[in-house]
């Protein structure tokens, strides 16, 4: 019994320390708490490691538009007809350089994208392909000065003049899109320093400039969603050349690196990249979508993004002073160094009808040219990017300048880029599926195992503590039971069957039935009732001296596989009877009824004879194991049964023969 309570109450403990477990997890949702800690961003940190230097394959794919008939355009003959011709793909190697912790939770850091040329995904193309191009140097100088007095246009038109310069001008690809000599840009980084720093003209050289930015992004504390999302822009959280919060607030934009994590359904995020020029909200749209091992949803650009308050009112801070272009474009001059460039989606998609019918050679498409974040929204790691971008030069009236009149009033496109990610890399795909699909489990897991077990457990233990103690009860009971029947017997046994110490209700009485066989007869005179009682005192002072009497912990017959010992007597019937069944492996006894009365005449001759084997066994058949101690009684059952209601005495007996009787069968 010692070793069986440590143990259960061991079981309980893990049992209850399993629930408390289980609660907790529900309660505290580790999985969640353990991926938040991830999110943030801290020095040398995973999820630093990776924003500052994304080991992501992400490409620009740039389309130029070559104008096909350039003679017979400035002639006035033709209106302006372009061919696509690309792609031309460089791989950007994105990086966060420069990076201080700010004691505001924010990260300081300079920009870096310098691009690589991938001849082997440019379908052919080269760098060196000769194209037919707009010469941008003298059309964003006219566009700047055609309102402005005759003599500054008069200076001007003389050093067109003078440098020979084309509206538009045959150059290389690559001298187009990273810039090449120009006479007009060199005279106007002498004389307009405050205007332009550079000697070379080049749209995406202009783009990827960021040798001026520095931008500052939230490390996730104390909220671990928006860890990597802008905080400012150039020290600003809002961009200068917008009005209102809806135009110019970048605070919480991605760059594209990270987006916003926990997103819901409907909820949108907001993008940034300097070559936009402006924020721009994108929404959830269709069903989820599988990229390598994780989910995630599609995020487009909002509607009407380009509207400029045509549709959407709140669009309207996108008008440059007051000035709204058609819809489908967006003035970026502030953000060109004065360049009138604007941007539109390629081929003019979703923008003005007179935008494609003044150029030939547009052809939107929506399966082409729409942009798509594929977006995990739990983590707001970007699976697949495609962002797709046209760059126009918008002119005003130019006729006070007769070499390039025929742009006024044109949007000529010029080219459109895909920044693009197709899809992780395996070993980040790798890891992510681990933090966003297997690692999760550890909640609903956790929970089930340790409630599981922890019910189990104390299931376990209070049964088996039951069981033990429902056990030990009934040794209990068996043991006083056997107390109580050895100490009635002895009374009975000794004449005090009238005073008897526990009430013999669950013994066995055997009941003589009417009609049945005569039984053997034990009679006894008054006068030997004195003679009598002092043989029962004398074996009563016998079974108290009797070892096996004696208390529970000296007993040894446990080896006794039943004992019955019946005593009764049946008033209505005056006849006594005693049963005996002593169950070992080769002994047997079995002692009868008799009837009082008639008296045998023969046994009247052998009282004297009778008495004294009454005494003996008496004696006997406690001496021989009858009277079970408390280890046999676990193991057997012993009933003695006692009824002397009516104050006449009965005497047990073993060979009925020696009185006359006829042997007695066997139980």
């Amino acid at each position: 019994m010692g070793k069986e309570y440590p143990c259960a109450f061991l079981l309980l403990a893990i049992g209850f320390l399993a629930i408390t477990t289980a609660v907790l997890v529900k309660v505290f949702q580790p999985y969640d708490l353990i991926f938040k800690w991830k999110l943030i961003m801290a020095d040398k940190g995973e999820i630093f490691n990776l924003w500052a230097q994304p080991p992501v394959d992400l490409y620009i794919k740039i389309y130029l538009f070559n104008i096909t008939n350039a003679e017979a355009f400035l002639a006035g003959r033709e209106q302006l007809k372009v061919e696509q011709v690309g792609p031309y793909v460089y791989k950007e190697i994105m990086t966060h350089e420069n990076i201080t912790f700010n004691e505001n939770n924010t990260m300081s850091t300079t920009p870096s994208h310098p691009l690589v040329w991938q001849e082997h995904m440019s379908e052919g193309r080269r760098e060196d392909d000769e194209v037919i191009m707009l010469n941008i140097a003298m059309l964003a100088i006219s566009h700047l000065t055609a309102s402005h007095p005759f003599f500054v246009r008069m200076a001007l038109k003389t050093l067109f003049v003078s440098t020979q310069a084309e509206p538009i001008v045959r150059t290389t690809a690559k001298e187009f899109m990273f810039g090449y000599p120009s006479a007009l840009a060199r005279l106007g980084n002498t004389f307009l320093p405050n205007w332009i720093s550079f000697e070379k003209v080049g749209l995406i050289d202009r783009m990827y400039d960021f040798s001026t930015d520095f931008e500052t992004f939230y490390t996730g504390v104390p909220n671990p969603a928006l860890s990597g999302l802008y905080a400012t822009y150039r020290g600003e959280t809002t961009l200068p050349q917008w009005e209102g919060d809806h135009c110019s607030n970048i605070e919480y934009a991605s760059d594209g690196t990270k987006f916003k994590s926990f997103i819901e359904p409907n909820e949108t995020v907001k993008f940034f990249r300097k070559s936009m020029c402006r924020p721009i909200n994108l929404y959830r749209v269709g069903e989820q979508r599988t990229f390598g091992s994780l989910k995630g949803y599609n995020y487009v650009f909002e509607d009407n993004a380009f509207d400029n308050g045509a549709t959407n009112e709140a669009n309207k801070c996108f008008c440059r002073k007051g000035d709204c272009q058609p819809v489908g474009l967006i003035d970026v001059t502030d953000c060109y160094y004065g360049f009138p460039i604007s941007l539109s989606f390629p081929h003019f998609m979703n923008g003005d009808v007179g935008l494609q019918q003044n150029v030939t050679g547009m052809n939107p498409d929506p399966a082409q040219h729409s942009s798509a974040f594929v977006i995990q929204p739990e983590s707001g790691l970007p699976l697949s990017l495609s962002v797709k971008v046209q760059i126009n030069m918008h002119f005003k009236d130019l006729s006070n300048f007769p070499t390039v009149a025929r742009f006024s009033h044109l949007t000529a496109p010029m080219l459109w880029f895909e920044i693009m990610m197709p899809s992780l890399p395996d070993s980040l795909d790798s890891r992510f599926n681990f933090y966003l699909n297997i690692l999760p489990l550890v909640n609903p897991l956790g929970f089930w195992i340790a409630l599981i077990m922890g019910v189990g457990l104390l299931g376990y233990a209070i049964t088996r503590a039951t069981l033990h103690m429902s056990s030990y009860a009934r040794q209990a009971a068996n043991i006083s039971e056997g107390k109580y029947a050895r100490a009635n017997l002895l009374q009975n046994l000794t004449g005090g069957a009238t005073n008897q110490v526990y009430s013999p209700c669950e013994l066995k009485l055997i009941d003589n039935s009417a009609g049945a066989n005569k039984q053997h007869v034990i009679g006894r005179s008054t006068d030997e009732d004195l003679a009598f009682q002092e043989r029962r005192r004398k074996s009563a002072y016998a079974l108290d001296m009797e070892p096996a009497l004696s208390d529970a912990g000296e007993s040894s017959d446990e080896g006794n596989e039943c004992d019955t010992l019946t005593l009764s007597r049946n008033s209505t019937t005056s006849s006594s009877c005693i049963e005996i069944e002593h169950c070992n492996e080769e002994d047997d006894i079995c002692i009868e009824c008799f009837d009082e009365n008639p008296l045998d005449s023969e046994l009247a001759t052998r009282t004297a004879d009778g008495a004294e084997a009454k005494h003996q066994l008496a004696v006997s058949f406690v001496s021989s194991g009858f009277a079970s101690s408390p280890s046999s009684i676990q193991s057997s059952s012993s009933h003695v049964n006692f009824d002397s209601s009516d104050g006449k005495g009965w005497v047990p007996y073993a060979q009925p023969h020696q009185f006359g009787g006829t042997s007695p069968k066997h139980v």
